[in-house]
């Protein structure tokens, strides 16, 4: 056999394994299918409500308006006929607005794994804390 092939063999079987390890992690990671060139499927999920995430120790009851969001995602075929309405989680973050009297917030999303977000409408709503 050449010497470019036997020299070294230990190290380059080694690469090899690695790199088949590495390879079948990386597949496994992505839901274990090759990315086929169809473009994501999008739904659209309307009148999602808002929650509103205050600090623990915050008794004050924030008014939001509007009080619901349409929310658009995308993903797999697989990952979008399981995904439900409930699923999708809007919220918007009060904790660091203590002093604030209202204000506009930004309508963040919590989404399963596998789900990207695409838009959500409107992206702000305004908040009212109590006494103000």
């Amino acid at each position: 056999m050449p010497d470019f092939i036997t020299k070294d063999f230990g190290w380059k079987l080694a690469s090899v394994v690695l790199a088949l390890v590495i390879w079948v992690v990386v597949f496994k990671y992505n839901g274990g299918a090759f990315e086929s060139g169809i473009a994501p499927r999008e739904n659209t999920y309307g009148d999602l409500p808002v929650a509103v995430l205050s600090a623990t120790g915050d008794p004050r009851a924030y008014k939001i308006a509007p009080q619901k969001v349409s929310v658009t995602v995308s993903g797999s075929d697989n990952v979008m006929n399981n995904l439900k309405g409930d699923d999708i989680q809007p919220f918007v973050d009060v904790t660091d607005k203590a002093s604030a009297g209202s204000f506009r917030a930004t309508v963040n999303v919590s989404l399963p794994k596998g789900v990207t977000l695409v838009n959500v409408d409107p992206s702000w709503v305004g908040v009212v804390a109590p006494g103000h």
